[in-house]
């Protein structure tokens, strides 16, 4: 008996072929998926701190926001700025529609509420767009053992058929070798498939959730500033309206 990798596939099944055949094809659609997300996560990453330091100067104290917004056509790649920018744009308008209100403390902080209420929104679209793959890993991951056992069980089948075939040798040990090595080769086959395709579903579930944070860091604080710009508007707005209300003494007449 050839118990080389050459020898036992040849001494395989159909049905047996076939899964080691489904099951090499799901380890290069996983390798795919994580080469895809791997390229994809880097560049994600890169882009988004880039942009990060551009964004800086326009959320200074002496920087002008409204600037910060063309900056959207030089990041489209950078999911952070994807989501702070439809942020920006967001506390605009809502100033626009405001119009005299603007000064009312009240509403503008009600303004600040819908612009995180919808960078919250923007950047879950943009988990579950880089979450594309990660469901196809983890059913390959908990899929492929049982492809394996699949062919196992086939395996099983036919060294018992030989088992009991008196013209085979009616059950010596030579006769179910290869039944039993056809058996073991797909279940190992499986779980390495499936070993591989959990590692890289666990690594890029890791980098996505790091992905998440660092939006949620800069959401969090572009929300800070705005509220720190509107309540300093509101003060110097206060200090004038006081200044040019004060009331004048008047001078009192001689007695």
């Amino acid at each position: 008996m050839d118990f080389s990798l050459m020898g036992l596939w040849s001494q395989m099944g159909f049905i047996a072929r076939a899964v080691v055949i489904t099951l090499l094809g799901m380890s290069m659609w996983a390798v795919g998926i994580a080469l895809e997300r791997f390229i994809t996560y880097s560049k994600a990453r890169k882009r988004s701190l880039e942009f990060v330091a551009a964004l800086q100067p326009h959320l200074s104290p002496k920087g002008k926001m409204e600037e910060a917004t063309k900056l959207e056509a030089e990041w489209d790649d950078a999911p952070m700025a994807r989501v702070i920018i439809t942020g920006l744009k967001e506390f605009r308008q809502g100033l626009s529609e405001l119009g005299s209100a603007a000064t009312d403390s009240v509403e503008l902080e009600l303004l600040v509420h819908s612009v995180a209420r919808t960078m919250d929104r923007a950047k879950k679209r943009e988990m579950a767009s880089f979450s594309k793959g990660l469901p196809v890993l983890a059913t390959i991951a908990s899929s492929a053992p049982f492809v394996g056992l699949f062919g196992t069980v086939f395996g099983i089948i036919t060294a018992f058929q030989l088992m009991a075939d008196p013209a085979a040798g009616g059950g010596g040990l030579a006769t179910v070798s290869a039944g039993i090595a056809e058996a073991l080769l797909t279940t190992a086959v499986g779980l390495g498939v499936a070993i591989v395709a959990v590692w890289f579903f666990n690594y890029f579930t890791t980098k996505l959730e790091q992905l998440g944070g660092l939006i949620d860091d800069a959401t969090g604080e572009l929300v800070d500033r705005l509220a720190h710009k509107t309540r300093r508007a509101n003060l110097e707005v206060g200090s004038a309206t006081a200044v040019h209300s004060s009331p004048v003494r008047p001078t009192p007449e001689p007695v």
